[in-house]
């Protein structure tokens, strides 16, 4: 892929961009993304991809076929990533594991000049999908911390029944 920004964060940044009142459709999107970036052949299909993917985790809503931010998302409830900060990438499958990229100082660098020539809006934008980022992490957290007590459960419930078991083949010899 030629994208070096997460493919989520150039779909948000299309949709924000163009403005249109009713949302945008695929195309529109497709369009802005191939001016503005070095597109790869197959984008339409990673575009439909994708915009399902943030429809399905409630980050974009969709309405005869135009796409719009979600006025508000419920990241306590998704299961898959819903934004990514610039220079670090999610899977979007649940069975791989997420891999997050340490920023170097060059990318921190580039990011902070970035930021300097925000307009407000950019800069309300990219808090938003900060602060998003941070309730996803910690939705991501909590669900991690649940699934690792109901792993110690089953183990704990595992132990408790192969003493017993044990203890049955012992009483029977």
């Amino acid at each position: 892929m030629y994208f070096l920004i997460p493919l989520e964060n150039i779909l948000l940044e299309a949709i924000t961009s163009l403005r249109e009142p009713g949302g945008s459709d695929r195309a529109s999107i497709a369009l802005y993304i191939e001016e503005k970036y070095a597109a790869p052949l197959n984008l339409k299909k990673l575009l439909a991809t994708k915009l399902k993917l943030l429809v399905a985790n409630g980050t974009l809503t969709k309405v005869k076929h135009k796409y719009r931010i979600a006025p508000h998302s419920t990241f306590s409830e998704t299961r898959s990533p819903l934004l990514a900060l610039e220079g670090r990438q999610k899977d979007s499958s649940k069975s791989e594991k997420k891999a997050i990229n340490i920023l170097t100082k060059t990318q921190v660098d580039v990011e902070l000049s970035k930021m300097k020539t925000m307009t407000a809006e950019e800069a309300a934008a990219a808090a938003a999908r900060a602060v998003a980022e941070a309730e996803f992490a910690i939705a991501e957290a909590e669900k991690a911390a649940r699934e690792a007590d109901a792993a110690e459960a089953e183990a704990e419930a595992a132990k408790i029944f192969a003493k017993a078991a044990a203890k049955a083949l012992k009483s029977r010899m």
